[in-house]
């Protein structure tokens, strides 16, 4: 055990109560926030492997927001080899290459819809909230 441990996550971020993930179309690989670690900002990663239902729904933050789509094929890593739908206020964007998005605070997002899946993708998010954050709708 180091001075540092608690700083240093090797946990995924837990189901919401009465709510379990469903496993064939999302792996959550690692998370952070401050609920869990004190003073962290959020952030998570996980792998898509299915395609699946729009999520969340539109929303907004009071923090910037970083979500990014990575392809999991170290060959081809400017390929998704997945078609995500991506809302971004009240324009849809569609992406099949590795992509970050940067949403200023305020700005209205989601749902996404995973299209299809030819091989698994990574996707992350994550953003300068502190002292917990909240979607508000």
């Amino acid at each position: 055990m180091g001075k540092y441990d608690h700083l240093i996550s090797f946990v995924p971020k837990p189901d919401k109560p009465g709510h379990v993930a469903d496993w064939s179309f999302l792996r959550r690989i690692v998370w952070t926030d401050e609920s869990f670690m004190p003073g962290a900002p959020y952030f998570e990663i996980m792998w898509f492997c299915d395609v699946r239902d729009p999520g969340p729904p539109t929303h907004t933050h009071d923090f910037d927001e970083i979500i990014g789509f990575i392809g999991g094929d170290p060959e081809h890593p400017e390929k998704l080899f997945a078609t995500v739908k991506f809302l971004i206020d009240d324009e849809w964007y569609t992406f099949d290459k590795s992509v970050t998005l940067f949403l200023p605070a305020g700005l209205a997002h989601s749902p996404m819809h995973i299209i299809s899946v030819e091989k698994p993708f990574i996707h992350y998010s994550g953003g300068t909230a502190s002292g917990g954050y909240t979607k508000s709708e």
